[in-house]
């Protein structure tokens, strides 16, 4: 996996744009009841969410894990108190009483990752013995996948974001589809980061390729596809359109013991 933390032209704005999301990504927390007493963040970045959930709820013991040793550095000077790993095999917790949460990752890991390191992903995720598994991601829907909407491709070539979306299709060909110009509704606003954003893929697997990978071993407890309010209202202020397809998917997994 890509591990430069170069791509990301911006930090402050990109872990801005992450710390506004913080609230949400905590969904899982009033919704899991067997015991479990570690969180792992998988993914956790500058360590934010483990920052903003460890005062709220103090009981359980906090590690996260990003491949990023900057990253890393960070969340280390960022939450003293907790633990963080950049390798996998040092974490010291035991899974088989843990909750991992997988939050805006999925995505990342198929956007910069080869087939084998998907593969080592999932068994890390699946195949460790996780009390619970939490999944909060960017997904479409292989059944909302239909010709794109004219009247919303036609607000958005007659917008002032037109020259966007001219550098959108150079990527990622001509719109054809309705999951194609929602990709582009969910990064038109990021162009501060813009050359790594218009490259990295939202929507690199269907909703319905998520759930037939879910193993037997875990029962889906808590399934929610949504579209994230604060794109529904920038589009609407932006663009003059309601978005209704679903853009993101929130899932808790319980180990079947």
């Amino acid at each position: 996996m890509d591990t430069d933390i170069n791509r990301i032209t911006d930090l402050d704005i990109y872990l801005t744009r992450m710390q506004r999301s913080i609230l949400d990504k905590m969904f899982f927390i009033d919704k899991v009841f067997e015991p479990f007493r570690y969180i792992l963040d998988f993914g956790c970045a500058n360590g934010e969410l483990i920052k903003a959930m460890k005062p709220m709820f103090p009981d359980y013991g906090y590690v996260g894990y990003d491949i990023s040793r900057e990253m890393i550095e960070a969340a280390r000077k960022n939450v003293t108190d907790a633990s963080f790993f950049d390798d996998w095999d040092s974490i010291d917790i035991p899974f088989s009483e843990s909750l991992i949460n997988i939050s805006s990752t999925v995505h990342e890991v198929y956007s910069y990752c080869d087939e084998k390191d998907i593969e080592l992903f999932w068994d890390r995720v699946f195949g460790s013995g996780f009390r619970y598994v939490t999944i909060r991601d960017m997904m479409f829907s292989q059944a909302e996948d239909i010709p794109v909407r004219q009247e919303q491709l036609r607000a958005v070539r007659n917008s002032v974001y037109a020259e966007w979306l001219q550098s959108f299709e150079k990527v990622w060909g001509k719109i054809e589809t309705q999951r194609q110009l929602v990709h582009f509704l969910l990064k038109y606003k990021y162009t501060q980061n813009w050359d790594r954003e218009v490259h990295e893929n939202y929507f690199p697997v269907f909703t319905e390729t998520l759930i037939k990978r879910l193993p037997a071993s875990y029962r889906p407890v808590y399934r929610e596809e949504f579209t994230l309010p604060y794109t529904s209202w920038q589009i609407r202020r932006d663009l003059g359109f309601e978005l209704t397809d679903h853009t993101h998917i929130k899932l808790i997994l319980e180990r079947i013991d």
